[in-house]
């Protein structure tokens, strides 16, 4: 039987040259994710980072393959070790994102397992389905009645489908045994994959559509007034969102739906959280400081860490905006992280002025739904995103992911303080280098680890830095002055306020 580890075993350089015959993987059952060890068939290729099928009890489940081995483990006898039944999906994870979270879980000497709780979002292996697909191309003809009969019942269920496929757990409660499906996929008639992640039970809402049609029929000016409304809006609403428009009722809706003039159909809505509709923003002119730093910044090739040293109101975000915009044309993502939460949604909101609805928020606020869907976005290829988020979006598994953005880069907020007890700074330099794109550090006050870097101070560079600076505030305006006020003095003086005698006239002014 498969029997739970505490950790990963780390192989030794001898042991990597030997063929590995044992796998530790991760099984999500039940909500309680845990490492087990499973041997390794003679024919079956597994790299880590697979979705495996394995035997769990009397069931079989699925399992993310974490490290492979070439000696079980010492507490475990052999002949108690189960093994892999096979592949449902090869590299579900780049290879870059793989080996992100091999080096955080190394470096920071932290189980793999615990970083992959941080990294994704939870029971992310229970909400991946596998399913078995009808080949019927590779099916020869006249073969039902040499087929064992268990075999030939599972054939006969799949070409009931309309799509030729089903998942494991429909057809095993349709009395399909494990061991025909297996058989059929031997054969080649049959394959088994995984689904893409999908929310357990999607959000969907009502939504109102005009359609222009059947403009002979009379209508009474009320109902001319509402399609009107709608035209005017774009034709295409949530459906509450357009009883509030027309200032109407669901029932006189539904009479424009029954003359053909709308269609009200239930559709999926990505959770994501809520905030007023902003006006669009366009970009602005840069200074010569801020036009020369943004040049820099879209010449850089490959791995870069550049600084951007910016006194406050010196422009940084507009230079993030303007840097984003090419790359977001060419279809590349970008990830821009915040220290806090509270930073994120005045950020946020320039960012959607400027973008709209490519901008997608990651922070621990969110409910579990909300991350879910944005990191299920990610995902997607071909659909360029700008993620804003705290410290663990620098774990979102973005496709074709062309610039990283740590604002107020000093910050101590950076610093996870549970394991994994990571430094999203850290982790997001060893990111770059992966993806092979620029790290963009913005700061008026840089931390002392950075500034080193940057000004070519250290002997050990791990990838080429840049040092870029914004001395001036834009348009030259002057810095608030400071006045320092000795509250012991004040004290001295009689004053027990809380508040010196200078700010007090400032606040009777």
């Amino acid at each position: 039987m498969a029997i739970p580890l505490d950790g990963i075993a780390s192989p030794t350089t001898a042991q990597q040259q030997a063929r590995p015959g044992w796998v530790n993987v991760l099984v999500d059952y039940g909500g309680q994710p845990d490492i087990y060890t499973y041997c390794l068939p003679k024919d079956l290729e597994v790299q880590a980072g697979d979705i495996l099928t394995v035997p769990f009890g009397q069931q079989q489940v699925g399992a993310l393959a974490l490290a492979l081995l070439t000696t079980p483990p010492e507490s475990l006898a052999t002949a108690q070790i189960r093994p892999v039944e096979g592949i449902v999906e090869r590299r579900f994870f780049s290879a870059a994102y793989w080996a992100l979270l091999e080096r955080v879980a190394q470096y920071y000497q932290t189980p793999l397992v615990q970083v992959l709780k941080a990294a994704l979002p939870p029971g992310l292996l229970a909400r991946s389905q596998r399913r078995l697909r009808l080949c019927p191309d590779r099916i020869p003809p006249h073969v039902d009645e040499q087929l064992a009969p268990a075999v030939a019942k599972l054939l006969t269920t799949l070409r009931q489908s309309p799509t030729g496929d089903y998942t494991w757990q429909y057809l095993q409660r349709q009395g399909n045994s494990y061991r025909a499906m297996q058989q059929l996929i031997q054969l080649g008639w049959a394959e088994s994959y995984l689904v893409p992640p999908q929310p357990p039970r999607p959000q969907r809402r009502q939504a109102v559509t005009l359609v222009e049609a059947n403009l002979s029929i009379a209508l009474t000016p009320r109902q001319a007034e509402i399609l009107t409304t709608l035209r005017r809006h774009g034709g295409d609403l949530w459906l509450s969102e357009a009883l509030q428009l027309c200032k109407t009722t669901s029932a006189t809706l539904k009479r424009l739906v029954a003359t053909g003039h709308l269609v009200i159909d239930l559709r999926e809505r990505l959770r994501s959280e809520t905030g007023p509709t902003l006006m669009a923003d366009q970009p602005k002119t840069l200074t010569v400081a801020q036009a020369m730093a943004l040049d820099q910044i879209n010449t850089c090739d490959g791995a870069t860490q550049i600084l951007l040293h910016g006194v406050t109101g010196s422009g940084k975000t507009e230079i993030y905006l303007q840097a984003i915009a090419p790359r977001l044309a060419a279809g590349q993502s970008t990830l821009v992280l915040v220290p806090e939460i509270g930073l994120t949604p005045q950020l946020t909101d320039r960012f959607r002025r400027r973008f709209g609805h490519r901008v997608c928020v990651y922070h621990s606020g969110l409910s579990d739904g909300e991350r879910y869907d944005t990191w299920r976005q990610s995902l997607q290829p071909n659909h360029p995103l700008v993620i804003v988020g705290t410290r663990s979006a620098v774990f979102l598994p973005l496709t074709n992911l062309s610039l990283i953005i740590l604002d107020e880069e000093h910050d101590s907020s950076y610093k996870q303080d549970v394991a994994p007890c990571y430094h999203a700074r850290t982790v997001a330099n060893w990111r770059a280098g992966l993806e092979n794109c620029p790290l963009l550090l913005g700061s008026a006050t840089p931390s002392l680890a950075t500034w080193v870097q940057c000004r070519n101070l250290s002997p050990n560079q791990a990838m080429p830095t840049r040092y870029l600076s914004l001395p001036e505030r834009v348009q030259a305006r002057p810095l608030p002055s400071v006045q320092v006020i000795d509250m012991r003095e004040e004290l001295n003086l009689g004053n027990r306020s809380i508040l010196s005698h200078s700010l007090q006239g400032l606040c009777g002014r």
